[in-house]
């Protein structure tokens, strides 16, 4: 291994681990924010016996494994949706490093943005654009995860959840875009989202496969994506994610939205080659 592909590996795998500490904490925002309870002050603790949970068995994924899924005071199971919302983000942000950061951008319509490639060129040796986009991303799929996991426990996006997803949206591009240009971009993306999330909900609403909380969530989600990403991101992710819920059948609005989100910017600059605008 050379020197460069050992430096991409350990600043991948630095990600990776900031990933899933971020994967944990966004399974207390899911949990606290639409009930009300700071995500702030309040330490972790068990949901049974209320104990706090120690800094050793707090290490994302692991610390679950170390304590077999239960809690060292109380024996209670913990559910596995923690480790596995902490493994999660932890391989997106590893796989965002290579495929977007590390490569200067080449799955970026237009891409690369930059000639310099390796972690060692584009991290360590600050592209400020190119990490303020790939934040940008990384920032998205967060907030849609959260999102998500509100969804699966039936409770409703909190408007604070929206506000700051908006805040982000418009805060990051402003490093590398004009501020007519962004506002446009919101404006045109976040109308478009969710009109078609409010389109597609409807009628599932109707025909009960949807709740009215849930087909609430999914038009919010959409519209957050049409804000970070632009109109056209709407529309190829709200035709994907309708064709996998109706395949499926449904409760999967959300984790189809979010897959169809990860892989559009995964793969947007080789979509934008073969879509017509």
């Amino acid at each position: 291994m050379t020197v460069s592909s050992t430096i991409d590996l350990a600043t991948a795998l630095w990600l990776g681990f900031l990933g899933a500490c971020i994967g944990s904490f966004l399974n207390v925002v899911a949990y606290r924010l639409p009930r009300g309870i700071s995500i702030v002050w309040k330490p972790s603790h068990c949901p049974q016996c209320h104990h706090p949970i120690r800094p050793r068995d707090n290490v994302p994924v692991l610390g679950w494994l170390m304590l077999h899924g239960r809690c060292r005071d109380c024996g209670q199971p913990i559910s596995p949706r923690y480790a596995i919302v902490e493994f999660v983000m932890g391989l997106v942000f590893f796989v965002l490093a290579y495929v977007e950061l590390f490569s200067g951008g080449a799955n970026l319509p237009g891409g690369p943005l930059s000639t310099a490639a390796g972690a060692a060129d584009t991290f360590w040796n600050p592209q400020w654009q190119l990490i303020a986009i790939c934040t940008h991303h990384a920032m998205l799929l967060c907030l849609l995860m959260a999102m998500l996991l509100m969804d699966q426990d039936r409770q409703s996006v909190p408007r604070r959840l929206t506000a700051f997803a908006l805040a982000v949206a418009v805060a990051v591009p402003l490093y590398y875009q004009s501020p007519a240009m962004v506002l446009q971009d919101i404006a045109l993306g976040g109308a478009t989202g969710w009109f078609l999330g409010w389109l597609m909900t409807k009628f599932a609403e109707r025909t009960s496969i949807l709740s009215h909380s849930q087909a609430n969530n999914f038009t919010i989600a959409l519209a957050v994506v049409g804000v970070f990403l632009g109109w056209q991101a709407a529309l190829l992710v709200a035709v994907c994610s309708n064709v996998v819920f109706w395949i499926l059948g449904g409760p999967t609005a959300l984790p189809s939205l979010w897959t169809a989100t990860l892989l559009l910017i995964l793969f947007r600059k080789q979509i934008a080659d073969i879509t017509p605008w």
